[in-house]
């Protein structure tokens, strides 16, 4: 299950605003949550969302707009003599979730919000701009009490309703309400800022994952057993009748056989149509009938690649290997050098493409970027979309001395700079299309 961070200082960044969540006003749109968009493996492009023309994706602290047609790249700024540095950038989002609708941008962040003259800290809220980065609005708090939630999880927005956790209790709000008088607890137990403490009658977690399909919101978290073993327990809220019930939890290795976190999590989940469909790095494809509990093993990925990293859409299961096949490409011997461990840190070079039901479709080379790019370190997918596998491309160049080796780190001391490429593979064709490319220090 991926982890969310604590709101922390480090990520508290300072926004200008002049409207005020009192102010708020309900916003109605019918757009479901966009399961096949918020599955980023990328620790740099974080949250990615869909319009008609094009997707919205999270680079660090900036937004870009890329169009489908011609995968060109734009920045979400059109400031004038803007310098594209700071946060008085329109594009300088910084948040930890990103969505759309016909017309507007949302995003939510932790903030220290100028107000009169002062900083004033609001906790998590949910903002929009315009699509073009313009016109940037408090939409809505997220907390009841700024730095107040003890547990967190990422809003998601589902046809009109944010969902979101604050301290143990899942709410439901009308998009751009009043959390005040608009926020509705549908399910969950308080848990107290300074309590660690989890039991299995207790169902809650300091973490949470929420979901959405048809009619049915999912709340996954990681919950301590009474044996002090921790397993992923799967939710559902039901909104047509208002019902809760757990659905799923983590399978034990002799339901599925042997993983890389067996009896805990599962690599990589993928809800729809009543199942949940999960991929076991270290094992194989599965998925399971939340209402009878039945699994049925879909494919035998472990033939293809031992470990991988799994990427989901309504129509396929995609499945990076470890490491490359390759092991003659530059960026494998670089690496290799350095003494890696290939299933924790190297992304790659082959895409195994199944059907979402576990029909094996095609294996797709990326072997030409580790030639073309020859100090290419890791991949990372991002999403799939209309026969197309995203993914971030990153190189890491190294000058001086690279210092001591940590087992099972990068080299200590040394002067690494970055390059990450966002990349296009087409499904049916093979051809890799580079995107756009960024460059850090």
């Amino acid at each position: 299950m991926k982890k969310f961070k604590c709101i922390i200082a480090a990520a508290i960044s300072v926004i200008t605003v002049f409207s005020a969540s009192g102010c708020s006003s309900i916003i109605k749109t019918d757009d479901p949550f966009q399961k096949e968009m918020h599955q980023s493996e990328s620790r740099w492009i974080t949250d990615v969302c869909e319009t008609e023309d094009g997707y919205y994706i999270l680079f660090g602290s900036y937004a870009y707009f890329i169009d489908k047609n011609t995968k060109k790249t734009a920045l979400l700024c059109t400031k004038p003599e803007c310098a594209h540095n700071d946060e008085t950038c329109n594009a300088y989002l910084s948040g930890y979730t990103i969505f759309s609708t016909a017309d507007r941008l949302f995003y939510s962040n932790a903030s220290y919000v100028e107000e009169n003259g002062e900083f004033v800290n609001r906790g998590e809220r949910l903002y929009s701009v315009a699509l073009d980065g313009n016109d940037r609005k408090v939409v809505q708090d997220l907390e009841f009490e700024p730095s107040g939630n003890s547990t967190y999880s990422t809003p998601i927005l589902h046809k009109g309703y944010v969902y979101f956790v604050y301290c143990g209790i899942l709410y439901r709000m009308p998009l751009g309400g009043n959390i005040n008088e608009n926020a509705e607890a549908l399910w969950g137990n308080e848990v107290e800022k300074d309590d660690r403490q989890i039991f299995d009658s207790i169902p809650v977690g300091h973490s949470f994952t929420l979901w959405a399909d048809g009619d049915n919101i999912y709340v996954m978290t990681n919950v301590q057993q009474s044996d002090g073993t921790y397993k992923d327990i799967l939710y559902a809220y039901s909104t047509a009748d208002e019902s809760v019930k757990e659905v799923w939890r983590t399978p034990n290795a002799d339901t599925v056989g042997e993983w890389t976190s067996a009896g805990v999590e599962v690599s990589k989940w993928y809800i729809k149509d009543g199942y949940i469909y999960f991929y076991l790095s270290g094992g194989d494809y599965w998925r399971c009938k939340l209402e009878t509990e039945e699994y049925e093993k879909l494919a035998d990925t472990y033939e293809k690649t031992p470990y991988g990293k799994a990427m989901f859409n309504d129509e396929y299961m995609c499945l990076l290997n470890s490491e490359p096949e390759d092991k003659s490409i530059p960026g494998y011997e670089i690496a290799g050098s350095y003494g890696y461990d290939f299933n924790n840190l190297i992304g790659g070079d082959t895409f195994f493409v199944y059907g979402i039901d576990g029909s094996f479709k095609c294996g797709l080379s990326l072997g030409s970027l580790y030639e073309e790019l020859p100090d290419l370190e890791d991949i990372a997918p991002v999403f799939i979309d209309d026969n197309e596998i995203w993914f971030v491309a990153q190189e890491t160049h190294y000058t001086g001395e690279t210092g001591v080796m940590q087992e099972g780190f990068l080299p200590v001391g040394g002067v690494k700079t970055y390059d990450f490429t966002l990349c296009c593979v087409n499904i049916n064709s093979g051809e890799i299309t580079r995107v756009n490319s960024w460059h850090r220090e």
